[in-house]
């Protein structure tokens, strides 16, 4: 039976708490260990001590005869005799009985000597150079053990560093193992899961199909949730597909109104003027006027065409123009429509700017849209600044519309260059700025803006330069309109 990932957790988590179990005994039975020898050699020490002192003593009653000193000896070694009987379950445990025999043997042996001497004070070389032997025997004996013991300890604690290290390294090694064994069957069960997702972000609904995997399995629950959510996908699919049918063809004819409006009420104006002016206009002059005329319904058939060819993505007839002429040009298109607004215009435009590679209408579409939105912000008349100059890093163009309108609220401005989202509620469409900002991304450029609402909107656009920048240029063109 497939095991579910969280019996696999439970598994490897009680897996690694056994081992991490294990390895805490082991450091505790090592460490009761070094107590148990630190104890010892506590003991031996204080033993060893107590043999210094009756050396001592020895010494002086041989050197000086005192009698005092060999009574003081005698206690000395009934004293240590019980010290040692004291911790013989100690020294018996971790010396060995063998060794506590012979340490008793030894200080017995050595009282019974002090006791023959202190009896009989006039003894034979020989029995004080015995006596003086089994002193030393004693000092040796506990020096050995002391060493022994200490030898021991640090046995003990270089293996236990050792295993420590050694458990340390399989623990992480067991891990290892254990996370590469769960994740390769989950990787492996998400990837039976990846045609499933593949299919819904296609919209190939009808395709999605339960992954092979058992179903007891928490990723086989949730294949089998995502097959359900693509079957109803595919349903309300149909329905909305059947709502964009009804609603597209006014989306499209309001889109079109709203991007030609600007060159139509040019006309209209040139043509009441025309009326009105006509008896007291020359013949050029009213060439003039038809000549723009004309011009505003080439633009209209273009802006027409650049629509279609936006939303089809055909190739951009691209050329080379200098980005102060396009600005002028644009500018000149909605003169008449600011003066009627009571909007005064600022336009600076740098000397020598590089040229740029662009689809002239196109980026005349996105200026004249940024004008008339700036226009009808400032519904009581305004400034409306205009400013082209290189970028800060001298790659390209920046073209700067601002305005000291209303301003746009900071919770809707992330959504302007969204489609069909507008700030003029029933009056726009919402695909002004939306188509703004795709010819503007056609182009490679950059197109953001800034806003406080009460204080104006800054619409920023930057495009590439492209070709030789000129040599000469005329003196900086600072107008003011």
């Amino acid at each position: 039976m497939m095991l579910t990932i969280r019996q696999r957790t439970i598994i490897a988590a009680v897996s690694q708490a056994v081992l991490i179990c294990i390895i805490c005994a082991f450091v505790y039975i090592s460490f009761r260990t070094i107590v148990s020898k630190l104890r010892a050699i506590e003991i031996i020490d204080d033993l060893n001590i107590s043999v210094l002192e009756m050396r001592k003593t020895e010494k002086n009653y041989f050197l000086y005869k005192d009698v005092s000193a060999i009574n003081d000896l005698i206690s000395l070694g009934k004293e240590e005799l019980r010290n040692i009987q004291a911790e013989k379950e100690y020294i018996s445990q971790d010396l060995g009985k063998k060794t506590y025999l012979d340490l008793e043997a030894k200080i017995n042996q050595y009282v019974e000597m002090a006791n023959l001497i202190k009896q009989h004070p006039h003894i034979t070389l020989d029995f004080e150079v015995q006596f003086r032997n089994l002193g030393r025997d004693l000092t040796q004996l506990f020096e050995l053990l002391l060493k022994q013991e200490r030898r021991n300890v640090n046995h003990i604690i270089m293996l236990g560093v050792l295993t420590l290290i050694c458990s340390l390294g399989f623990l992480l090694l067991f891990q290892l193992v254990l996370w590469r064994y769960f994740s390769r069957l989950i990787i492996q069960e998400l990837a039976a899961m990846e045609p499933l997702i593949t299919k819904v972000s296609e919209g190939r609904f009808h395709e999605v199909a339960v992954a092979p995997i058992t179903p007891h399995n928490e990723i086989g629950i949730a294949s089998k949730a995502i097959a359900d959510m693509a079957r109803e996908l595919e349903k309300r699919e149909g329905e909305l597909l059947q709502s964009e049918k009804l609603a597209s063809l006014g989306v499209l004819i309001a889109g079109v109104v709203h991007e030609l409006g600007n060159p139509l009420n040019n006309i209209s104006l040139m043509a009441q003027t025309y009326l009105s002016l006509y008896d007291m206009l020359g013949d050029e002059e009213k060439k003039t006027f038809m000549t723009d005329i004309l011009n505003q319904s080439e633009r209209i058939r273009k802006i027409m065409h650049s629509l279609l060819d936006f939303s089809r993505q055909k190739k951009q007839e691209l050329e080379e123009i200098d980005p102060g002429e396009l600005v002028e040009a644009s500018i000149g298109l909605v003169i008449n429509h600011m003066k009627l607004a009571d909007v005064e215009l600022h336009k600076t435009i740098a000397p020598d700017l590089p040229k740029i590679l662009v689809d002239a209408p196109q980026i005349e579409q996105v200026l004249i849209n940024l004008y008339v939105n700036a226009i009808q912000a400032m519904e009581k008349g305004g400034d409306l600044y205009v400013e082209v100059g290189r970028s800060p890093e001298g790659d390209g163009v920046v073209i700067t519309v601002r305005d000291t309108g209303s301003g746009i609220p900071k919770d809707i401005l992330p959504n302007i260059f969204d489609p069909f989202f507008s700030t003029k509620g029933t009056k726009g469409t919402g695909l002004g700025l939306s188509v703004s900002y795709g010819i503007i991304r056609q182009h490679d450029g950059e197109i953001t803006v800034e806003s406080q609402e009460g204080q104006g909107t800054t619409f920023t656009i930057k495009l590439p330069s492209h070709g030789k920048e000129e040599g000469e240029g005329d003196a900086q063109r600072n107008h003011r309109d």
